[in-house]
């Protein structure tokens, strides 16, 4: 909306409240300590300072906008320019000036720039315009510092926006403000600042090789791309994540998209991706360029959180392939929860060439500790921010009196880059001189200064452990699936425990999930299926018995059958031999049950890993032995040798008892046959000798005689 006269013309009830309120202002003073903060009913957003430094005759042009955020209506919404004649003298002043909530009245509105350049009215004063809930204004004012009292060239200002307005049916009041540093400068003024730009992404590279979406490829383009440029163009030192180099490799030589279901796509960034890798492969070598560990992951909140035994994992993930393995080692602690206990951890386990962290001052400059250079970053660095760096225009006016002033104090500004506006914010004018951060590293004086402990939590919170233990197990897992070497699985284990501890993560376990999915899925039965007969029926002690998988997986697996049953006593089945499946292939292999006695029994066969774990997919089925058992087999077995030998001996005693039979009735025949009448009275009378005895053995003994002839037999 356009200006509209002064309102000191249309409304002068008003107009005279709000002097008072002016005046009582400047009787509160302009101390944060003094002052009280005023609920905010608007919020107000700096889109724009113009310039952000210059000299005090030079106007500043100060643009935004200013949103209803309550849930009353308001009239009359008007932004006035503000400043606070209080030079910022040093840095500690500047940080109690920063850790003041933005709606403690700091300074003073003013509102006599000619042409009234310097108060905006958001509605429509004379329409009795109203500003509803949820409504967006924008404003542009204007003020020249020489002219509001900012008269010191060399010298850091706080100037910003005052809103009032008139909320229901309330009196006119201060409903918002805002912040922003300026410097004013002349030719004289001087900075040094060491831009430390951080290249680091979150992981999005799955276990198979395959990519959760293309946010890498876009944050190529958007961001990690003008870093790099950025980096070639300043005298920036570099530190960046090695398993970014390995994401970005990857995509290089061509990579697919996880898509819906298990089917993939054709990834698209291929060509972006070379262009960064050729921007930053000469980094790595010019002397600028330092490697986070694997994945950025969160060293100090590992120790800090009793888990120093990832320490070695995660040193054990890069890959000396990486171009990024012969740089030295960095730490960042941007959370400011590095302590003395934690630091003689990370020095003994990782040994670091450096630690950037928010735990130590400032003030106390570079110090030296078990070859450890530890230099403390500004308090702006901190995760989260400061609520008055919310904008590019803020996050450059800190930086930039920030530089001013601890250079006025020989102390080392070091600042992270981590986003395109982070490279606005660090760009060199006439007076700021960026340096790469070995300048710094320089002046080391010895002597650690970190607290000796830290209580409380760390941003790796006790939930996650629990998780980050299952991202291990599962890694392992796909490993020993997809027939990795001993050196190859536990790379690949090290790399994602790593990166599952990566600072660049906001959702941890989302990322867990995406990222393990293929082995998370498969070991839940998907992918690989196992099919088999409902029943198998035993005719003997041993059988082989088909069984058939199917692996519509796009990777080779290497498994075994495991089958369980409810009476191992009865049959039993070992475990089958490890198989080696093709992708979209299908095998059939073969399962030999051992059987100690008849009976039914019902089975669970169970696709595993070569090294047991089982895989989800399994196959019910019946297994009945319907033959003896051992001991009714050897029984069988012996009555039948038995029953031969027997029917031989039979056959031989007839044999002979034949042969016998012929031999004697050849001599009968030769002789004339014996008529009755010649038998002596002797053998007629044999019948009365019959209880005399034949004696044993003696073949002489006398026998009965039978004639057939006789007709009184």
């Amino acid at each position: 909306m356009t200006d509209v006269p002064s309102p000191s013309r249309l409304r002068p009830a008003a107009w005279l409240l709000g002097l008072l309120m002016v005046l009582a202002t400047v009787v509160a003073g302009s101390s944060p300590a003094q002052a009280r903060a005023v609920p905010e009913l608007v919020k107000v957003a700096i889109t724009s300072v113009t310039p952000p430094t210059g000299d005090p005759k030079t106007p500043i042009t100060i643009k935004g906008t200013v949103t209803n955020t309550s849930s009353v209506s308001m009239t009359w919404v008007q932004a006035s320019f503000w400043r606070s004649q209080d030079e910022i003298n040093d840095t500690r002043d500047l940080s109690d000036l920063l850790a003041s909530p933005a709606t403690v009245p700091v300074g003073m509105r003013w509102f006599r720039e000619p042409n009234e350049a310097s108060i905006f009215n958001i509605t429509d004063p004379e329409a009795n315009q109203t500003f509803e809930p949820g409504d967006t204004g924008s404003f542009s004012v204007t003020g020249t510092p020489a002219q509001m009292g900012l008269t010191s060239p060399n010298a850091v200002y706080a100037v910003g926006i005052h809103v009032q307005a008139s909320p229901g049916n309330q009196p006119r009041r201060t409903v918002g403000r805002a912040r922003v540093l300026t410097v004013l400068s002349d030719a004289h003024t001087s900075a040094n600042l060491a831009s430390v730009i951080v290249l680091s992404a979150p992981p999005s590279r799955r276990i198979d090789g395959t990519f959760t979406d293309e946010s890498l490829s876009d944050d190529i383009t958007h961001r990690l791309k003008p870093l790099a440029e950025a980096a070639h163009t300043r005298n920036a030192t570099v530190l960046v994540d090695p398993s970014l180099i390995d994401e970005v490799r990857a995509m290089a030589s061509g990579y697919r998209v996880a898509g819906k279901g298990p089917n993939t796509v054709v990834g698209t960034g291929q060509e972006r991706a070379k262009e960064w890798l050729n921007l930053v492969e000469p980094l790595l070598s010019s002397g600028r360029a330092y490697r986070l560990p694997y994945g950025n992951a969160d060293v100090v909140g590992a120790v800090r959180q009793g888990s120093p035994r990832l320490l070695p994992k995660i040193k054990h993930a890069l890959d000396p392939s990486n171009p990024a393995a012969h740089l030295p080692l960095a730490i960042i602690d941007p959370a400011a929860e590095l302590d003395n206990s934690s630091f003689k951890t990370l020095a003994k386990e990782l040994s670091p060439s450096v630690i950037l962290t928010c735990a130590a001052s400032v003030r106390k400059g570079v110090r030296e500790d078990s070859g450890v250079k530890i230099i403390g970053l500004a308090d702006t660095v901190r995760t989260g921010g400061h609520p008055q760096s919310n904008s590019d225009p803020q996050r450059r006016g800190i930086l930039l009196s920030q530089a001013l002033l601890m250079t006025r104090e020989s102390i080392p500004a070091v600042t992270l880059v981590t986003t395109v506006e982070d490279v606005q914010a660090t760009a060199p004018i006439s007076w700021l001189h960026l340096q790469n951060l070995s300048t710094v590293l320089n002046g080391a004086k010895p002597g650690l200064h970190l607290p000796e402990s830290r209580a409380g939590d760390t941003i790796l919170k006790d939930p996650w452990w629990q998780v980050q233990h299952d991202v291990g197990i599962d890694a392992d897992g796909w490993s020993d699936l997809v027939g990795a070497s001993p050196q190859t699985a536990s790379l690949t284990s090290a790399k994602f425990v790593s990166r599952s501890l990566s600072s660049s993560l906001k959702d941890r376990e989302a990322w867990a999930v995406d990222v393990m999915r293929p082995a998370s899925e498969v070991i839940a039965g998907n992918g690989l299926v196992l099919h088999s007969a409902s029943q198998f029926v035993m005719s003997s002690s041993r059988n082989d018995f088909p069984l058939t998988i199917t692996n519509s997986l796009a990777q080779t697996v290497r498994v075994k059958v495991v089958v369980t049953s409810e009476n191992p006593q009865r049959i039993d089945i070992p475990d089958t031999q490890v198989v080696a499946i093709q992708p979209k292939e299908t095998q059939t292999i073969k399962f030999a049950p051992k059987a100690s006695s008849n009976g039914v029994v019902e089975m669970q066969a169970h696709l595993s890993t070569p090294s047991g774990r089982l895989l989800g997919s399994q196959a019910n089925f019946v297994v009945k032995a319907t033959q003896m058992d051992d001991v009714g087999w050897i029984i069988i077995v012996v009555s039948a040798l038995v029953l031969i030998i027997a029917t031989v001996l039979r056959i031989r005693q007839v044999t002979a008892s034949s042969r016998r039979d012929t031999e004697t009735a050849a001599p009968d025949a030769e002789r004339p046959a014996t008529k009755l009448d010649d038998i002596s009275d002797d053998a007629r009378a044999a019948p009365a000798r019959k209880d005399q005895e034949a004696v044993p053995g003696d073949d002489s003994a006398p026998g009965p005689l039978t004639n057939i002839d006789d007709p009184t037999v």
